[in-house]
């Protein structure tokens, strides 16, 4: 009996020394982690030089303008929603897109066909399927065929990308 009161003295005792043992461990290990990724990072840093040119001279990076012309180059059509077929019901997808164009001119050309674009947008978004358009590769397929549908009924400016400055579907 006295030899069970000494075994359960020393079970709990290595219980308690097992449950503080394995805190320590963890904060060794959350320690070791956080040194490691300082170590990392300030080696990263470290590394980054100044650029040099072929003289031995230091390349002084001039400032880069913004392409005022960009926003000269970009139709927005307004916002609106197509029905897509999902798993047997009906879902709707609210999108606003904007076509960047190759010239301020095939800007004025898109605003003057719009509903033209407009039609041909939501005729192409109509006939997916939720499927089609869910993920990553089916938006850059979407964005492709797009580009080339509004490139077809312009005659003189051409989309150069499409941007999708809405996209939701319910």
């Amino acid at each position: 009996m006295a030899d069970e009161e000494e075994n359960e003295g020393t079970e709990e005792e290595a219980g308690e020394a097992k449950g503080g043992t394995s805190l320590v461990m963890i904060l060794i290990a959350a320690l070791l982690a956080s040194a490691v990724g300082a170590g990392g990072t300030f080696f990263m840093l470290s590394g980054q030089q100044e650029p040099v040119a072929e003289d031995g001279e230091e390349v002084v990076e001039e400032p880069v303008e913004p392409d005022v012309e960009f926003g000269e180059r970009v139709f927005k059509l307004q916002p609106f929603v197509v029905n897509v077929t999902g798993e047997g019901y009906p879902r709707y997808l609210k999108m606003q897109v904007a076509f960047e164009m190759n010239t301020p001119e095939g800007k004025e050309e898109i605003e003057a066909r719009v509903d033209q674009v407009r039609d041909t947008t939501i005729l192409l978004l109509s006939s997916k399927r939720l499927a089609d358009i869910n993920d990553f590769e089916g938006k850059a397929l979407l964005k492709d065929d797009l580009r080339d549908r509004v490139n077809s009924t312009l005659k003189t400016g051409r989309v150069e990308s499409v941007l999708f400055t809405e996209f939701v579907v319910q």
